[in-house]
């Protein structure tokens, strides 16, 4: 768990993120409305941090992934939850091993499958609704 300067400062990146108020934001996790403005504040006592279910209902509420939640305010990797979940059989079981990558490999290989899905325009066009044409792309 990180310190709590170190927390403040990702809870404050989080509060940018979700482009809500402070209030909004502690209502969303499913507290008091003065909850993010308590943990924000220095000067006052510590305040127990949000749970994994307080941060499953903000990620609800405002599109910011569980995921990067957790890696944000509790330091969970998002690597190590998605290796643990393939080895569970969970998702995508070709993606297995990708956590072992760096981010900069990572990186690479999007970019390469963004460079292969340039290559063959009448994939995404027959994967997309009718009446829509694929980035770039008309019918």
């Amino acid at each position: 768990m990180p310190a709590d300067d170190e927390f403040r400062a990702s809870l404050r990146d989080v509060l940018a993120r979700s482009g809500r108020s402070m209030r909004a934001l502690s209502a969303a996790l499913g507290r008091d409305p003065g909850y993010i403005a308590a943990l924000l504040d220095p000067s006052r006592p510590s305040r127990a941090r949000p749970t994994p279910a307080d941060l499953l209902r903000a990620s609800d509420a405002t599109g910011i992934a569980f995921v990067e939640l957790l890696a944000a305010l509790w330091r969970i990797p998002m690597v190590r939850l998605a290796d643990e979940l393939g080895r569970l059989g969970v998702g995508d079981p070709k993606a297995v091993g990708v956590g072992e990558l760096t981010d900069a490999e990572r990186a690479e290989v999007a970019d390469f499958a963004a460079f292969l899905a340039s290559r063959h325009p009448n994939r995404v066009r027959a994967r997309l609704p009718r009446g829509e044409s694929s980035p770039g792309g008309s019918h």
